[in-house]
């Protein structure tokens, strides 16, 4: 039994730190409401209580009197000049799946059903995978179809440097016995409570991949592959059900397998990727 990879982990942007001369401003995205500003009056202001309430092409500084973030449209050249990306059009899979309508993200909603903060605009995504041997890579394309066969998410392989999703190795992760993870950064705009993720970098460590324990270097890295890939769109960890691929522990002596080299996906993972996309 092996530990799996540790909690996604999300970087900020470098682009959501800019500085002006009322102070800091962070272009996010949300829908906060509309104020007419008082030394200002042909000029309208926008409050956010919280960075998740950010919108996106908006430059933001706190308010200490008001208790609550005040930001103003910024112009085209500050865009340029900052390197601002254009706001995406959120799609939403259109497979049959029947799961919750929900149009915000609460935190309550995030803890309930195991999700991160984040998800990605389109549904139709590229990951490159060249960095891997070509037996990782059969086996990743093998488990990255079978994610593809959910009719959720698709994922096209290129050999583009700028895929949405890119795969790498490490010799080891600074003494810590885990087989991989997955670290996603978001582009500030936000979709119902989401942040919108703009490139995910997934990493094996080939020291543990390799130790005697791992039985079945196969079956371990297909899991490891739909367990990381699933961070990558969204998903958080499973912690009650050791079974489930989203499980913190890779055991594949627990896992319910398709033949010897491929898990089955469960339906905890299934339903929580149709909530994230569907909606």
């Amino acid at each position: 039994m092996m530990k799996s990879s540790s909690k996604l982990l999300k970087s900020t942007v470098t682009l959501l730190s800019l500085i002006t001369l009322a102070g800091t401003i962070t272009p996010i995205v949300a829908t906060p409401t509309t104020i007419q500003a008082k030394k200002a009056k042909k000029k309208h202001y926008i409050t956010a209580k919280n960075k998740h309430q950010f919108k996106f092409g908006y430059a933001y500084t706190y308010n200490k009197k008001k208790h609550c973030y005040i930001g103003h449209k910024m112009s085209k050249k500050e865009r340029q000049k900052f390197n601002m990306p254009k706001e995406q059009k959120i799609q939403k899979a259109t497979s049959n799946y029947d799961v919750p309508k929900i149009s915000n993200f609460t935190d309550k909603v995030l803890n309930k059903y195991n999700l991160l903060d984040q998800r990605w605009a389109k549904t139709t995504l590229t990951y490159n995978d060249n960095k891997l041997s070509n037996k990782q890579q059969n086996i990743v394309e093998d488990a990255i179809n079978q994610i593809n066969n959910l009719n959720i998410v698709k994922l096209i392989k290129t050999n583009k440097d700028n895929a949405n999703l890119t795969f790498a190795l490490k010799d080891k992760n600074n003494g810590r016995d885990l087989l991989g993870n997955a670290d996603t950064e978001d582009t500030g705009q936000t979709y119902h409570g989401l942040f919108v993720s703009n490139t995910s970098k997934i990493t094996f460590f080939t020291d543990e991949l390799n130790k005697p324990t791992v039985t079945n270097y196969a079956l371990t890295l297909n899991k490891l592959t739909i367990h990381e890939v699933g961070h990558a769109l969204g998903l958080d960890h499973n912690l009650k059900d050791k079974s489930a691929i989203m499980y913190h522990i890779i055991d594949t002596d627990n896992i319910q397998t398709l033949d010897s080299t491929h898990v089955a996906i469960d339906q905890d993972y299934i339903n929580r990727l149709a909530l994230l996309y569907k909606n």
